[in-house]
């Protein structure tokens, strides 16, 4: 590759940039190719780095390299996306050699009559596992491109894997992709004839000459800018089952994955710990309270016993004794508590100066006819001082406290 990043380096992206990079595939992933585009999708810098070590960009797009995947096509009218899965999986099962269940289909991109003519099958597993390799060195690829759809139908691309060995890489008329991993003194026994076009490698001009003839058409391809025809793909592999998750998911799953870390464990615990101990002391400072309000009635009970001698019993204390004192208040003549006089003095102060039109008293309550709105103002001044009425049009109707 052209060059590799240092473990110092470590970049500020532009708000607007792209980071493309081929995707790790298999065991414990070395550097990947990269190459970061800006605004305009010019490269800025490309090479290879470790996945902790890639620099920041505003998107990042993966590159699912096409030893991974098959590239096939078909004709799919259009139809509802939430038929589609299944339309692919009927489509292309004959066609697949290892178990559907285990693959993962995703659809190209639409024709403008909506209808599909390519699509794309690769293992789910591998991709799972390269997408969640993202994930845990904090980085995240909304979109994935099947390698193969860098070509346009009937073009390939020659690149060099290592000092000897190179790569064919193809797509038929049809769309439908194919590779071979050669020596350099080797002759293809398969793949295109004479492709339209042939994307090729610096260094690699003399093999393409010698495979294809030297009227083939060539044209000079580095590895950043093989990486940078992605940011101009339509194709996304992140379909279905690994579509990216809605970032409300993608929250709680960041916060299931810490609360499941030993230290904020123990951070759950302690808080757990602390809310058992507040209602712990809430209950026994309840339990306190009504063991104070008890001992209030008791003693309620007993003063209302002494001075009613007689009673048979004392269940509602206040009704009793209020009961008590308006007999008393009868006996010598003077005002009770549910009489004209209290209610009177209630009225007198919660009307406010208002004057009644009409008063009305029956059953040991008072009615008040005043003029309009008064009667509302009046209720309100009630429920301030604590007393018990009631409204009705301009009528306002007062009892005896209890």
């Amino acid at each position: 590759m052209e060059g590799v990043i240092a473990a110092n380096r470590y970049i500020q992206s532009p708000r607007m940039t792209r980071l493309l990079l081929v995707l790790p595939v298999g065991g414990r992933p070395g550097a990947v190719p990269y190459a970061r585009l800006d605004d305009d999708a010019h490269v800025l810098e490309h090479g290879e780095a470790q996945l902790a070590l890639l620099p920041r960009a505003a998107q990042l797009i993966g590159l699912w390299p096409a030893e991974q995947l098959t590239l096939l096509g078909l004709q799919l009218p259009a139809m509802p996306a939430a038929r589609l899965q299944a339309a692919l999986a009927g489509a292309l099962e004959d066609r697949l050699l290892a178990d559907l269940a285990s693959q993962h289909l995703a659809a190209g991109p639409r024709e403008p009559d909506g209808s599909l003519r390519w699509a794309a099958c690769c293992a789910r597993a591998p991709l799972a596992q390269s997408l969640q390799r993202l994930h845990d060195a904090g980085l995240a690829a909304p979109r994935v491109v099947p390698e193969p759809a860098l070509l346009q139908p009937g073009w390939a691309c020659l690149q060099r894997l290592d000092e000897s060995r190179v790569r064919l890489l193809w797509r038929d008329a049809a769309g439908e992709a194919g590779w071979l991993h050669l020596d350099e003194s080797d002759r293809p026994d398969a793949g295109p004839s004479m492709p339209a076009g042939l994307l090729v490698e610096p260094g690699l001009e003399a093999v393409a000459a010698r495979w294809f003839g030297a009227e083939a058409q060539l044209e000079t391809c580095t590895r950043a800018q093989w990486l940078q025809r992605a940011a101009s793909s339509a194709w996304d592999l992140r379909q279905f089952e690994l579509a990216p998750r809605a970032a409300a998911q993608r929250l709680w799953a960041s916060l299931r994955e810490q609360a499941a870390t030993p230290a904020w464990r123990r951070v759950g615990w302690l808080a757990g710990a602390l809310i058992a101990l507040q209602l712990l002391g809430l209950n026994l400072h309840a339990l306190q309270l009504r063991g104070e309000q008890a001992a209030l009635q008791r003693q309620l009970r007993s003063v209302v016993a002494q001075a009613i001698p007689g009673a048979p019993a004392v269940l509602d204390p206040g009704l009793q004794m209020r009961r008590a004192l308006d007999q008393a208040r009868r006996r010598v003549g003077a005002p009770t508590s549910d009489g004209i006089e209290a209610l009177m003095g209630q009225a007198a102060s919660v009307l406010d100066g208002a004057r009644p039109l009409a008063l009305d008293f029956a059953g040991g309550r008072l009615e008040l006819r005043l003029p309009a709105g008064q009667a509302s103002a009046a209720a309100r001044r009630c429920i301030v001082q604590d007393l018990p009425c009631s409204v009705h049009g301009n009528t306002l109707q007062l009892q005896p406290s209890a």
